[in-house]
């Protein structure tokens, strides 16, 4: 019976994770497509995924530990150009940081780090089916002349009964490589009625009935009350945004995704501004 338990949640994991472990892969599988940002700038995707043979343990049914990397390398035809370099940056000291008590300098002391917790797990827990998982994709979302907007994806596991698993928006001045605040989009002094209609938008995402508190289904806001976050991207479309999992309620509850149409903002957002050109 104990054997048989094993074997079903190993099954669990290949199929939660997508990859059977029959031997050992590696690779910088890096794009050569270039995508065309402005007219001086561009990117490649780089696309590392690593999968090495697990350490021999008495637990033949050991799974293997799987590295999987996707983001855009950005590059300018300008000799020097601060704001490609600041981006860069940002993108990779997020991938560096996905083991919060590790500090890595570089993607190989930050893969290496994870095998090495990865096989010293199975020498104290040999018993465990392993099956560790370090995931980080960033993706183009929108860009132009002024604005580049990244959707960033990174799940960890190392045991348990599921992922660690977080999105984060950033949206950057294609033109200074800094990060560009909600403000810039949505004065201050909006912001109350900013969240009035990403209130409208979540109840509608969600399902919630008019009658329906927020607290009765699960959701754990500040006094019982709708606040909306600073996680936000810019599109054609909208403003989005978006809640992970565990920041407003239980893991079960999943995260929520919202897009806010300009055409409900027109009356509050920064015409004058950066979101201008998707008011008219």
């Amino acid at each position: 019976m104990k054997n048989a338990i094993k074997i079903l949640f190993a099954v669990f994991l290949l199929v939660t994770f997508g990859t059977a472990f029959a031997g050992p892969t590696s690779g910088d599988n890096s794009g050569t497509t270039t995508i065309k940002i402005t007219n001086d700038v561009s990117a490649v995707m780089k696309h590392i995924v690593k999968s090495p043979t697990p350490p021999k343990t008495a637990n033949k049914d050991v799974i293997g530990a799987e590295i999987d990397f996707r983001f855009p390398e950005f590059s300018s035809s300008v000799a020097s150009n601060p704001a490609v370099a600041a981006i860069n940056k940002a993108i990779q000291s997020r991938l560096l940081t996905l083991l919060e008590d590790k500090t890595p300098t570089t993607v190989e002391q930050l893969m290496e780090s994870f095998f090495k917790g990865y096989e010293q797990s199975l020498k104290d827990e040999p018993e465990m089916p392993g099956g560790w998982s370090l995931k980080f994709e960033a993706n183009i979302k929108h860009s132009d002349e002024d604005l580049l907007c990244l959707e960033i994806f990174d799940s960890i596991f190392t045991g348990g009964a599921h992922p660690s698993s977080n999105i984060a928006y950033l949206v950057f001045s294609i033109k200074t490589g800094e990060q560009i605040p909600l403000s810039e989009f949505i004065p201050d002094n909006q912001m109350p009625e900013l969240t009035k209609i990403a209130e409208k938008y979540f109840r509608q995402v969600r399902n919630l009935k008019p009658q329906e508190t927020y607290e009765q289904v699960g959701f754990q806001f500040d006094q019982n009350r709708f606040t909306l976050n600073r996680n936000f991207l810019v599109s054609k479309d909208g403003l989005a945004f978006c809640f992970n999992q565990y920041e407003i309620g239980a893991y079960a509850l999943g995260l929520t995704e919202l897009v806010l149409p300009w055409a409900d903002l027109k009356t509050i957002a920064n015409s004058n501004g950066l979101c201008g050109r998707f008011l008219k």
